[in-house]
């Protein structure tokens, strides 16, 4: 998978900084491919499998975007910070959950960045929500991120 459109190039303290700013420890494959790409557009069109729970069946979806890591505060839609803060501020997530990803519909790609599943990737249904906590309804991708990006296959609209 090629990564166009990618942020600054970034440096571990920049990293250091995030994680320290929302106090978690991102796992080792993604901070490489933050390193070495800091989010961005996927070239080509790049999808993904997953069992729906709430659907209770087999469902796909594309990556739009990986979101960016910027040195100031931005309005930018894939802004990490913004993103992840106005997400825990609202309430739509657990503090458990990190947004890493969008797919063209809204729907959140979720890195868990804390407890007992940290490192596995989730789906994150934007137009649901548990009725206990009010999150937005979650389906397992992988188990890490370089799983999820391992299972991602190209697209073919033509197809």
């Amino acid at each position: 998978m090629n990564i166009t459109d990618s942020g600054d190039k970034l440096l571990e303290k920049d990293i250091a900084e995030f994680e320290e700013q929302f106090g978690i420890k991102l796992p080792s494959d993604y901070k490489a491919f933050m390193l070495e790409n800091n989010g961005g557009t996927p070239e080509g069109e790049w999808a993904f499998d997953f069992f729906e729970d709430s659907r209770e069946g087999e469902s796909d979806s594309v990556i739009r975007s990986f979101n960016k890591l910027y040195a100031n505060k931005t309005m930018e839609l894939d802004d990490l910070k913004a993103c992840y803060s106005m997400l825990l501020e609202s309430d739509e997530i657990p503090d458990t959950l990190m947004p890493i990803a969008e797919d063209p519909y809204g729907n959140i790609i979720l890195l868990v960045v804390r407890g007992e599943h940290y490192g596995s990737v989730l789906f994150g249904n934007h137009e649901l929500e548990e009725p206990e906590t009010g999150h937005i309804v979650t389906s397992f991708i992988a188990g890490s991120f370089s799983e999820f990006i391992d299972s991602c296959y190209e697209f073919d609209l033509d197809e």
